[in-house]
């Protein structure tokens, strides 16, 4: 990884000064020149303000049903139950009852509790863990030579970083993907096995992650594979995928119990009728987008299948390449199934971002990377909608230092 990029004390001043103004005009600037320290200080703090300054009901109702909600129902729990409910949970955990699959929200949510009955000190935390390995990722991308503020670098940084802090909303499986990721680079790009200590710790913060270390140990002893065939499973699994779910059904009889428990809810015709279901009347523009957006995602990999000598050759890709190959040929298997495929697919972003950014920029396709704001084009509009939802009016016009004041000295 590349050292920061030489910073200018003015520039770093101005920074200062429009973050203690308004977080968004600090990260507006500090897109000038994001491979500098005090811009990834600028990026972390603002992920710490939007954590504090989330703001949901407790418990979902009709007009609102975002999981945020859930979890600050959860944690207001803690604050009427003694310490019994916590070890309880913990006990049905440990020996694989029926109950919570992993173990990561119910033990911040009980530490917190036993500090303040304030949720905004729970979704500040969660803001602090996510930002952490979401930057830390982040940092392949931005130290590359070939990373400047063209708009071709900024389309790859912000499909990098698509799982965007707003997810704490759902912080338990987007937080493990974060950690993810970097387990990735780490173990797959640097070679350093260490790391997969730290992947084993995902299933942990959610319960479906034991499926990401099985296919991450999967892709690191059989990365040699000749890439040729993984490129043509590929092609298969993107074109039958819609046979997933009765494979996956399938593949869930040779699973242990308790994992097989686990799965077992995904993917059964009700939760998929009912996720199927859900909306509102833009349901079927965002299922156009979703197919259009994943079908791009895939071009892009199908574009990296025909450059594919290159991309190997070269000593920054050779061995994530094939590691991607393998990961999406299991995302598309697995994408009817809700909350499986889908949510793994983000996974795969900054995998592309950064094979695209160290081998195409400024080299091929450069009209195929500018299609990306048109097909992302719905996602833009939802993710607006969404950070309203969890945002009130101040925090676009406040400083910092009110909005502490505000949600956590109150």
């Amino acid at each position: 990884m590349q050292s920061w990029s030489k910073e200018i004390k003015t520039d770093k001043a101005i920074k200062a000064i429009l973050f203690i103004l308004n977080p968004i005009l600090g990260v507006l600037y500090s897109f000038k020149r994001i491979n500098t320290k005090s811009s990834y200080v600028i990026f972390f703090l603002f992920a710490l303000v939007f954590g504090l300054s989330f703001t949901v009901q407790s418990g979902k109702t009709e007009e609102s049903r975002l999981d945020g909600a859930s979890y600050r129902e959860k944690f207001d729990q803690y604050q009427s139950h003694s310490e019994n409910l916590y070890y309880f949970r913990l006990n049905e955990y440990i020996t694989f009852n029926d109950g919570d699959k992993d173990f990561y929200f119910d033990t911040v949510a009980f530490f917190i509790s036993k500090q303040t009955d304030n949720y905004h000190y729970l979704f500040l935390i969660f803001a602090i863990v996510f930002a952490y390995f979401a930057l830390k990722s982040f940092r392949f991308l931005t130290s590359e030579p070939n990373f400047t503020t063209s708009l071709s670098c900024l389309i790859l940084a912000y499909i990098f970083m698509s799982n965007q802090i707003f997810n704490i909303n759902g912080v338990r499986f987007w937080t493990a993907a974060w950690i993810g990721v970097y387990c990735i680079f780490q173990i797959i790009k640097n070679d350093n096995k260490r790391y997969f200590w730290l992947a084993l710790l995902t299933p942990i913060v959610h319960g479906a992650f034991i499926v990401f270390v099985v296919v991450l140990l999967f892709g690191y002893f059989f990365k040699k594979l000749n890439y040729r065939i993984w490129g043509n499973l590929f092609l298969i699994s993107f074109f039958i995928s819609s046979f997933a779910v009765e494979l996956t059904r399938g593949a869930i009889d040779f699973l242990p119990s308790f994992l097989a428990d686990a799965f077992d809810g995904y993917i059964s015709e009700d939760y998929i009728k009912e996720r199927a279901n859900a909306g509102s009347g833009f349901y079927w523009v965002s299922e156009t987008f979703s197919f259009m957006t994943r079908a791009y995602m895939n071009i892009l990999v199908w574009l990296f299948i025909k450059n594919a000598k290159s991309i190997t050759a070269n000593p920054k890709t050779k061995r994530i390449f094939p590691f991607l190959l393998i990961w999406m040929v299991f995302v598309n298997f697995t994408m009817p199934i809700p909350s499986l495929g889908g949510r793994y697919m983000a996974m795969a972003y900054p995998l592309i971002a950064y094979i695209w950014l160290v081998n195409f920029k400024g080299i091929k396709y450069r009209r195929i990377l500018y299609a990306m704001p048109f097909v992302f084009l719905f996602s833009f509009y939802r993710q607006i909608v969404l950070y309203n939802k969890v945002l009130e009016p101040e925090f676009y016009i406040s400083s910092p230092f009110y909005l502490v004041y505000k949600y956590l000295l109150i």
